[in-house]
C-alpha cells in the first residue's frame, strides 16, 4: 500500500508568473499544506512587488496573529510546523527590506 501524499497548488492573477503545484512533506495536516502554499507564493513573487495572499484557513490566520502579537519570534519547540514558519518569516523579512507590502487576507 502506498503512503498517502499531500499536495498544494498556487496561482497568481499576474499572467507572467506560472502557477505551481508541489508535494508537501512532513506530518499530514491541512495547516501544513496552507503554510507551504504561503512559502511558495512568497518565493514565487518578486520581492519588490506588493503582494496580497488570500488564505481560507482560520488556523493559519490565527497562527499569524499569534506571531504578530509575540513580535514574530516564536520558540521552535512551541510551534508546530516551525520548519515552514521559519521560511515564511525569512521571506517576509526580505520582502520588508525591499519596501514591498505583503498583505494576508
Amino acid at each position: 500500500m502506498k503512503e498517502p501524499v499531500m499536495g498544494v497548488g498556487i496561482m497568481w492573477f499576474h499572467a507572467a508568473i506560472p502557477h505551481r503545484s508541489e508535494r508537501v512533506g512532513g506530518q499530514h495536516s491541512s495547516t501544513r499544506a496552507e503554510l507551504v502554499a504561503v512559502v511558495l507564493t512568497l518565493q514565487g513573487t518578486p520581492r519588490a512587488d506588493d503582494l496580497a495572499i488570500l488564505i481560507d484557513s482560520a488556523v493559519v490566520i490565527q497562527r499569524f496573529r499569534w506571531f504578530h502579537s509575540h513580535d514574530f519570534r516564536p520558540a521552535e519547540y512551541k510551534v508546530k510546523d516551525y520548519d515552514i514558519i521559519h521560511v515564511i518569516l525569512l521571506q517576509l523579512k526580505w520582502r520588508s527590506e525591499s519596501s514591498s507590502r505583503t498583505l494576508f487576507v
